[in-house]
């Protein structure tokens, strides 16, 4: 499922707040209460639990992706 959607951060609390896509919620069946891996350092990665182990399978790639800043500016 690719795609790309714009979202604003929202304030919750002190914290800021991110809305998951609706169609993404409804492909990987996220409902409230679900559990997600979050991986983060340049880029942000939201895993829902039946895709972790694309995290292992993939790792490397995984490992490059975080670390490294894009140089190229996407449109």
């Amino acid at each position: 499922m690719l795609a790309r959607v714009e979202r604003k951060i929202m304030k919750h609390g002190s914290s800021g707040v991110l809305a998951i896509p609706k169609a993404y919620r409804d492909y990987y069946k996220l409902s409230p209460g679900a559990t997600v891996t979050v991986l983060y350092d340049s880029l942000l990665l939201i895993v829902p639990k039946e895709c972790q182990h694309m995290l292992i399978e993939n790792a490397d790639l995984v490992e490059q992706l975080l670390s490294h800043p894009r140089k190229v500016k996407l449109e």
